[in-house]
């Protein structure tokens, strides 16, 4: 294990060398609220596989903000320089869970080094940044090169947080327990905040749970999906929605802390009306990525 931190390479990860397919890695990003321990236990699977794998903290880390406002692309950009000067790779993947599979499809629209990305229960717009308790910041969640990604602003927000509760609650499709997927439901966003799939230079492969319990992943795979054909797309695409899947569609959750466990045992219903199906889908999913990842190259699309 070789840690990476700010002062000295730029970015914070930790890197696992592998002992198959030495000119692979991959980058593994966390999700929302992921310390560095969620976020390498997310990565679990990849590692017992034998892959390289660079696991990278972009916020909630030690050393990094807090709240999900600001956070550098750069860093992807990087580490990308890190894995390819230092450690000779050439064949560089990223992937990641929820909000890090935005920030995994964002990276790899901007990086061309990118060849491989698995993005799993994805959003494709870029939203303004809030503070812990909801409160707008007026600014992006993400910046490149130093300056603000384009964001959807969140004007529900300006509703009220008790009147958007309410309105939840009400509504027999959400509840408290989906108050997010409420959220990302009944906000505009603009055509400015797309995440511009098209301009990526890799292999994709979408994970998505229809009906996500915490936000539209299963709109928006479809929705880069016809992106990706209307753009003549010269790579390889492929997907999957699971009909009974949560948001958790990752590993590492016997290892979950903090607000990610109680996130998963709290406000994502799916887990307890199809327990043993999210199990199972999650047990395809790491079948479905390693059979990518390790065809990642090997043919044509």
């Amino acid at each position: 294990m070789e840690r990476c931190t700010l002062e000295n390479n730029g970015f914070v990860g930790v890197y696992f060398q592998g002992t198959v397919h030495q000119q692979k890695a991959v980058i593994a990003a966390g999700g929302a609220s992921c310390d560095e321990k969620t976020s390498i236990s997310m990565s679990r699977f990849l590692r017992k596989a034998g892959y390289n794998v660079l696991v990278l903290g972009f916020y909630m880390w030690k050393g990094l903000p807090k709240e999900l406002v600001s956070i550098p692309i750069d860093y992807v950009e990087k580490a990308v320089k890190w894995l390819k000067e230092e450690k000779g790779i050439n064949k560089i993947a990223m992937t990641s869970a929820s909000t890090g599979a935005g920030y995994t499809l964002l990276a790899a629209s901007l990086i061309p080094e990118i060849s491989c990305v698995i993005p799993v229960v994805p959003f494709d717009h870029v939203m303004e940044g809030t503070t812990n308790n909801f409160k707008r910041l007026g600014k992006s969640v993400y910046t490149w090169h130093g300056i603000d990604v384009p964001y959807s602003p969140w004007q529900l927000i300006d509703q009220g947080l008790l009147r958007i509760f309410i309105e939840a609650i009400r509504d027999k499709r959400y509840g408290l327990k989906r108050f997010m997927r409420y959220g990302y439901d009944h906000n505009p966003v603009t055509e400015e905040s797309r995440i511009k799939v098209e301009n990526m230079h890799a292999d994709v492969l979408f994970l998505a749970a229809k009906d996500d319990d915490a936000w539209p992943s299963d709109e928006a795979v479809p929705r880069m999906i016809k992106v990706l054909r209307d753009a003549d797309y010269q790579y390889r695409v492929e997907w999957r929605i699971y009909d009974k899947a949560s948001h958790a569609l990752t590993d590492g959750l016997d290892e979950m802390s903090g607000y990610a466990k109680w996130a998963l045992n709290h406000m994502l219903p799916a887990e307890k009306k199809y327990s043993k199906e999210c199990e199972e889908a999650r047990q395809d999913s790491f079948k479905l990525i390693l059979k990518f990842l390790d065809e990642w190259g090997n043919r044509s699309c």
